[in-house]
């Protein structure tokens, strides 16, 4: 007998699952968001430490990074009207190394999941006279030019929003950072591009001697330096430059050069140097006239923190194989050691070019002086040649000339973890002493934290860059 089959009924879709699906991908989304704002917060901490550094958005980028947008970098010491400004920040890394840091339960594994990032800056608009870096800080920021107003009676130092008026049509600034840390070898480089202005790009190869990840944020100074680059490409400020420091100062362009040549010379002498006859024509091509300039130092064996802190010019250059090249001409850097003669007096209001002027002007020989050894006398010559820049002035300020201890300062690494919840100014290695709250420590290494407008930014103090730390009363 036939039977009528009957039509199965569908199963009814839970309510509940697709709530459970739901609150799944949202949690997934919001955590890839807290995840690229991770990334991006802990590069521009490698980028620019101790810097304040904000953003308006973040994107996470899928195949490993983020977008961020409204990027805005400000010196330790600076404020709203000495920062740079980027419309744009695209943070990459390799897609791997992203999702392996993203899905990893502890920070540590997170930290030493990413060993290669790159940092593109772009729409960028500068007010800055702070050096974008230790690396480029004879450059300028905008213009990407060494010693961009060394010269100039009036003028220290060339922001984007002048450009205009020199004659320049330029696209907005450019920067671009990378790391890449293998086993044995760190990569870091550098660049800054303004079209029509300029361009730089540095390289450095660093023999890895520590164990920190990247993201770790310590520098122990055990690294070896086995090669440094610097490649400028002038796009038109150098004429520019030339011109308009002239008009402005009332002498012809062939006489902005010479104070120019002459200032660069004095700021070298201020730090024990001397640049030699075949270097300074070498560097006056590009002065007059722009073009390429090349600089490539190569270290045999590398040099480390102590070696450079010890090292006098004699030292270096038994170490340092280096190659100066103008439009393609090419040349070792030929330089010598003098007795340093910083200027007498510092005026933030002058420029490099004023103080020599004044120093010039005080100049009065004597007619009975006695004349000096032959071994301690400086050619008359060596008179337009000396002087650190501002710079390089900060990056001393944490060197053993400050080495006066005051009561309570601690010297002894360990004995500085527990001081837990106390102010001191800190000095390390090449870096200017700053103000922290000491936190603690983890697997050996200190712990501090600063103060910026944005909040409290922690970071770490590596045993071999630590100096002294003196309480703040």
């Amino acid at each position: 007998m036939a039977t009528r089959t009957q039509k199965a009924d569908k199963p009814a879709t839970s309510v509940w699952r697709i709530l459970a699906g739901v609150i799944s991908l949202s949690v997934l989304i919001i955590y890839c968001f807290i995840h690229a704002n991770f990334v991006t917060g802990r590069s521009l901490l490698l980028a620019f430490p101790g810097w304040e550094v904000t953003y308006r958005n973040c994107w996470p980028n899928p195949f490993g990074g983020a977008w961020v947008s409204d990027v805005t970098l400000m010196p330790f010491e600076g404020d709203e009207e000495d920062a740079f400004h980027f419309d744009h920040l695209t943070v990459d890394v390799p897609l791997i190394q992203y999702y392996r840091g993203g899905f990893r339960k502890k920070l540590t594994d997170r930290l030493d999941a990413i060993k290669e990032i790159r940092l593109e800056f772009s729409g960028g608009k500068s007010s800055m006279s702070w050096p974008m870096s230790d690396e480029l800080f004879l450059l300028g920021n905008a213009s990407a030019s060494p010693f961009e107003a060394e010269g100039c009676l009036r003028d220290g130092v060339w922001h984007s929003d002048e450009f205009e008026d020199m004659g320049l049509v330029t696209e907005p600034t450019r920067l671009s950072m990378r790391w890449e840390r293998s086993d044995d070898r760190l990569i870091k480089e550098q660049s800054i591009h303004t079209p029509g202005a300029g361009r730089v790009d540095y390289r450095e190869e660093q023999v890895v001697h520590d164990e920190f990840p990247l993201f770790y944020l310590v520098e122990t100074g055990e690294n070896g330096l086995a090669l440094t680059e610097w490649h400028v490409r002038d796009e038109g400020f150098v004429a520019a430059r030339n011109n308009h420091c002239a008009k402005k100062d009332g002498i012809s362009p062939a006489e902005f050069v010479e104070r120019h040549l002459a200032t660069v010379q004095r700021i070298l002498a201020a730090s024990g140097l001397e640049a030699r006859e075949t270097t300074m024509l070498a560097y006056r091509r590009f002065a007059e006239s722009g073009g390429a300039l090349d600089l490539v130092v190569n270290y045999t064996p590398p040099i480390d923190w102590e070696f450079i802190e010890n090292a006098n010019w004699e030292s270096l250059q038994a170490r340092a194989t280096s190659e100066f090249t103008i439009d393609g001409q090419s040349e070792r850097i030929s330089m010598r050691a003098i007795r340093e003669r910083p200027f007498a007096e510092t005026d933030e209001d002058l420029t490099t070019f004023a103080l020599l002027q004044r120093e010039q002007a005080r100049q009065t020989p004597l007619a009975d002086e006695p004349e000096m050894p032959a071994a301690a006398a400086q050619p008359a010559a060596a008179s337009t040649l000396d002087t650190l820049t501002a710079a390089e002035v900060e990056a001393l300020m944490a060197s053993d000339v400050e080495t006066v201890e005051r009561p309570g300062t601690i010297v002894d690494y360990r004995k500085l973890a527990s001081e837990t919840g106390r102010q001191f100014m800190l000095y390390v290695k090449g870096k200017k002493p700053l103000r922290v709250e000491v936190v603690g420590s983890e697997n050996g290494v200190i712990k501090v934290r600063r103060h910026l407008r944005s909040g409290w930014l922690e970071y770490s103090v590596a045993r071999a860059g630590f100096e002294r730390a003196v309480p703040v009363r």
